[in-house]
């Protein structure tokens, strides 16, 4: 499994990269470098495999992003992933997480479940996809 590491304004490129061998719908460069710029952000990369980004507003932490590509799935990295930036949002003074995925993403799904996470909403058609538009569920944990 790749080391985990702080990711900075500096990987907004391979940030994108690992975006969009992960996800359908790629964000580009730019998103990356603004979200990590904003107040109360933060990321985790490891290189080459995956990476999760988030924030913490007031007592409340957001993962806005988390991807692992697929040939590095299944191997434990999703897990190290969330479970230091779930560390790093209580450190930072977060005492609930939210997040959206799509309810087709079975493998996140269980992820999230199994940290805790429960289902506190649900977002028709939040999602485009080859297939039509795909719900999200809003999921929430309290740190």
């Amino acid at each position: 499994m790749s080391a985990l590491r702080i990711a900075g304004v500096a990987d907004a490129e391979a940030l994108a990269v690992l975006h969009a061998g992960a996800f359908e719908r790629p964000w580009g460069t730019s998103e990356f470098s603004s979200l990590l710029a904003a107040p109360g952000a933060y990321g985790l990369i490891a290189d080459g495999a995956g990476f999760i980004l988030c924030w913490v507003q007031a007592d409340e932490a957001e993962i806005l992003a988390f991807g692992v590509l697929p040939a590095q799935r299944r191997a434990g990295l999703g897990s190290a992933l969330l479970s230091q930036a779930l560390s790093t949002a209580v450190a930072r003074g977060a005492r609930r997480v939210l997040l959206e995925v799509a309810t087709d993403n079975s493998g996140a799904l269980a992820l999230y479940r199994g940290f805790g996470f429960e289902q506190v909403g649900l977002r028709p058609g939040y999602y485009a996809g080859p297939n039509g538009r795909a719900d999200a569920v809003v999921m929430a944990l309290s740190l």
